[in-house]
């Protein structure tokens, strides 16, 4: 599976590619135009169901995450990308509203 993700406030483009490679683990692969997001997914490579379903304080995906801006979505959606793939997930996304007040 691909997922595209683009229209990022940072104005990078990145591609995310997940398969599966048993029941319980799948090979993560990134291009990314942000050379933080790029070193990164060069780290990632097999992620097994631990790796995937591991809180966010303990969780690798998280912690292996250099990258400059906090708010990045890329683990996120490496980790969406890596339970859909797996079947532990269905292929539903957020969406979000921003008001200007609360």
């Amino acid at each position: 599976m691909r997922i595209t993700v683009k229209d990022q406030p940072c104005g990078y483009k990145t591609e995310i590619c997940v398969e599966k490679v048993d029941k319980r683990s799948v090979r993560v692969k990134v291009k990314s135009e942000c050379p933080d997001v790029q070193r990164y997914g060069e780290r990632l490579g097999i992620l097994d169901a631990k790796d995937i379903l591991t809180k966010i304080p303990e969780n690798n995906v998280y912690r292996l995450a250099d990258i400059r801006h906090s708010t990045c979505v890329i683990p996120y959606m490496i980790l969406k990308a890596a339970e859909i793939e797996l079947g532990l997930n269905v292929k539903k996304f957020f969406s979000y509203q921003i008001d200007e007040s609360c």
